[in-house]
């Protein structure tokens, strides 16, 4: 020991030993120790999250809310494109409804969560349900679209005219009401034909002028926070009038935050035009053509000794047309229509989306849309056309022509030739004297002929699927699940040809009289010459 350098090595300590060394030695053990205590903990702790995951993931479901959009979109999108919905009708009707989007949806989240609290057996977990981000976002476009398709069919002003932040906005939302009225007079020379272009306002339209003036009163309504910004936008809505050849001209201009109604007395001579974009439109009285185009408006003509020629732009609005010695022309989209006692020509073609009434029209009409199809020489009595699935007529005079789909046709007391094509509506047809060649093509719908009785014709029927019927001592013959009556009543005539499908044909007869020859139109007054001629 007295050899060796200081520290010595405890007793019995062997050669070498190093007590710094074997310290440090010790630390690090604990110190491995503790890492591996704790990533004993953080994998036991990871274990566990995995389990819990596992189990959550295991008893947690998708909904059925995100297949269920998906397929209704593709059943939707194949009837579209197979044309069984009006694409026209279709934007309509989802732009009104899409609302019910969400309910439905609603609906669907709240049965699938009262399906999963119904107890289970013991150690059965309960299920949970979770909405995809793409069913959510399904949903928000859906919404989206349904918005802007009810904004852009029903024109609304917003999308229109554009969102915009200036004075006149501002002070619609938030000024008063200003109402004031101006009169101006005008001469209205014989030969000399209106027109008129009012940007927002109703116009109204008399022919009763006895005094070959024109007679002008403007109702101005003007939004402003003060007066004198009122009185300054009123100013500026005084009508425009100049002669351009042989048409008097009225123009208003189109400011924001105004409105200016026309009330109008003129000469019953003078044709008339009309172009409104925000009001509604009435001419009475007129004995010359009219002719008016509303973008936002309903149109009512009456009285009116010429030509109706119309044009109507929104789904919203309605036609009206009465006592017309022309012809009338409606093209478009509109509502409601509504035409009686017209002498000329009746031509209705576009989108019809409300309740359709034609009454006493004297010429040929027809009725033109994406799902019907209607021609006929003459309606002494009436015709319903509803926007769903109803098609009801009497006196009717035909050629009479129809193709349409799934509606219930009934028409009453029609004579003339009759040609009808349908599918998935039943068909009921009422012939009156004298009868005609009788077609009728129906697909899943069942098929009512009744013939005037003592009246002669052929008759070829057949139906797949059911049976005929018939008060004619006729008998029916069936082979391969087909149904047909075929021959000849009281020597024969007119031929009657019907086919359908899936459903039943009944044939009758019943005492018809032959329809009482129209009524001769009452016509509007004559014309009223020029008091005094002017030059």
């Amino acid at each position: 020991m007295a050899g060796s350098p200081p520290p010595y090595p405890p007793p019995g300590a062997p050669y070498g030993f190093d007590p710094k060394q074997q310290a440090r030695l010790a630390r690090e053990q604990v110190k491995a120790q503790i890492r591996a205590q704790q990533a004993a903990y953080r994998a036991q702790r990871d274990l566990y999250r995995y389990q819990t995951r596992a189990a959550l993931l295991g008893n947690r479901r998708s909904s059925i809310l995100g297949p269920l959009i998906i397929v209704a979109i593709g059943v939707i999108l194949l009837l579209l494109r197979i044309d069984r919905i009006p694409l026209a009708l279709f934007w309509d009707w989802y732009g009104r409804w899409w609302p019910m989007l969400l309910v439905g949806a609603g609906v669907i989240l709240v049965v699938e969560w009262a399906f999963d609290q119904i107890p289970r057996q013991d150690g059965v977990p309960y299920v949970r349900r979770g909405i995809g981000g793409g069913a959510i976002f399904l949903l928000l476009l859906l919404a989206l679209t349904g918005a802007v398709a009810r904004g852009i069919l029903g024109n609304h002003d917003l999308l229109t005219h554009g969102f915009s932040i200036n004075p006149e906005n501002f002070d619609e939302i938030f000024g008063d009401k200003h109402e004031m009225s101006q009169s101006l007079d005008n001469a209205f020379p014989a030969g000399t034909s209106l027109a008129i272009d009012n940007p927002h306002g109703d116009v109204i339209i008399v022919g009763k002028s006895g005094d070959n003036m024109l007679h002008i009163t403007v109702n101005k309504q003007v939004y402003s926070s003060t007066d004198s910004g009122a009185d300054s936008k009123a100013g500026q809505l005084s009508p425009r009038i100049f002669l351009a050849g042989n048409t008097l001209n009225v123009t208003l201009p189109a400011l924001d935050g105004a409105t200016s109604d026309l009330s109008i007395t003129v000469p019953d001579y003078g044709e008339i035009t009309v172009n409104a974009n925000h009001g509604n439109v009435t001419v009475s009285g007129i004995h010359a053509p009219v002719n008016i185009t509303a973008n936002h408006g309903d149109i009512e003509v009456s009285s009116i000794a010429g030509s109706v020629s119309a044009h109507i732009n929104r789904s919203d609005d309605s036609f009206t047309a009465h006592q017309i010695a022309g012809d009338v022309f409606l093209h478009g989209h509109a509502e409601d229509f509504n035409v009686t006692d017209v002498s000329g020509q009746v031509s209705l073609e576009g989108e019809f989306y409300g309740d359709g009434h034609l009454e006493r029209l004297h010429g040929p009409v027809s009725f033109r849309t994406s799902r019907t199809q209607l021609s006929l020489a003459r309606l002494d009595g009436e015709l319903d056309i509803s926007p769903h699935s109803e098609l009801t007529g009497n006196q009717i005079v035909g050629p009479t022509m129809l193709r349409t789909r799934s509606r219930n046709i009934a028409f009453d007391r029609i004579t003339g030739d009759v040609d009808v094509v349908n599918r998935d509506g039943s068909v009921d047809v009422t012939g009156a004297p004298p009868l005609g060649n009788v077609s009728i093509e129906n697909q899943n719908g069942e098929v009512t002929m009744t013939v005037p009785e003592h009246s002669g014709f052929s008759v070829n029927a057949e139906t797949k699927g059911g049976e005929i019927e018939n008060d004619l001592d006729l008998k029916q013959t069936t082979h391969d699940n087909r149904a047909a009556l075929i021959g000849t009543v009281a020597g024969g005539g007119p031929s009657i040809n019907i086919r359908t499908t899936h459903l039943d044909i009944d044939l009758r007869k019943k005492p018809e009289a032959p329809l009482a020859p129209p009524a001769p139109p009452a016509p509007p007054a004559a014309p009223k010459p020029p008091a005094k001629p002017l030059t």
